[in-house]
């Protein structure tokens, strides 16, 4: 019996789906079953373990209009995964979902949608991310870069290029206040300092907004580290720091100047509005 045999069956069909999330640095393995499945739809020659989840999709459609060509994902509200894509992070995530079917003794899997998340967001009882096709990237229509004073590239991705591992220290969170984190090793520096930098908990990021003496309050919640300070007193984390995206910052602090993104020497006037006679 081959995958086509149960897809077209009226009656042998058993139909599940296998999600892989890959952020470049770590990889998550989905299954939307009961129980944990044994499945090897990457051809690796090495079955790997699928975790049963309630992860399910909406149906997927295409459409001759690119910028709707997306899928949502939809995790309940209390998914434990499904709550650490509500953080920013610092790389782009993408998506690639299988067909099987439980009957298809042969198991072969077809990928039914492969793409990159662009948006999440929390939804009456739900977790709904959107996943746009890998080809709506490649084919927008549109610039790709703003002609500004300030870099326009966001710091420790792609086109900033620093590499967050050369900046990061290890610290310790004493204390979280919804969003107001105490970590001492933060004083060791001038105010704003880690402000627009990151703080790093098991693998998951969280922006700063704010850095004053030994407090640094997040953009979002990172999850799981208020509940691990609760329970042990402390939590280790690592942090990084951040930048104004102006060029003496990416010169003076980075060291990064030949990667700035921004054109500090544009001229305040409207060229359009001056008269060549």
């Amino acid at each position: 019996m081959s995958y086509d045999t149960p897809e077209t069956s009226v009656d042998q069909g058993q139909p599940y789906f296998l999600y892989l999330f890959d952020n470049g640095v770590s990889q998550v393995r989905l299954a939307s079953d009961a129980t944990d499945l044994r499945k090897d739809p990457e051809l690796s020659g090495e079955a790997k373990t699928w975790t049963g989840s309630p992860i399910k999709h909406e149906n997927i459609k295409q459409t001759g209009n690119i910028e709707k060509n997306y899928v949502d994902l939809i995790f309940p509200l209390s998914d434990p995964y499904g709550r650490t894509l509500l953080s920013p992070a610092p790389q782009i995530t993408t998506v690639t979902i299988w067909r099987g079917h439980h009957t298809d003794l042969s198991e072969q899997h077809r990928v039914i949608w492969k793409g990159r998340i662009v948006g999440t967001k929390e939804v009456g009882q739900t977790i709904r991310v959107t996943v746009e096709s890998i080809f709506t990237s490649m084919r927008r229509p549109g610039c790709r870069a703003r002609y500004q004073r300030t870099c326009r590239h966001a710091l420790y991705l792609p086109g900033c290029n620093l590499n967050v591992s050369d900046f990061k220290v290890p610290a310790t969170v004493t204390a979280v206040n919804t969003l107001a984190l105490t970590v001492a090793a933060a004083a060791s520096k001038e105010d704003g300092y880690y402000k627009a930098g990151v703080v790093i908990f098991n693998g998951l990021y969280g922006w700063v907004e704010k850095h004053v003496g030994n407090q640094l309050t997040l953009i979002t919640q990172i999850n799981g580290l208020a509940e691990a300070v609760a329970k042990s007193g402390s939590a280790a984390v690592e942090i990084a720091p951040g930048c104004d995206l102006s060029v003496k910052t990416c010169n003076a602090k980075f060291n990064n100047r030949l990667n700035f993104g921004g054109f500090p020497f544009m001229t305040d006037e409207n060229p359009f509005s001056i008269s060549i006679v």
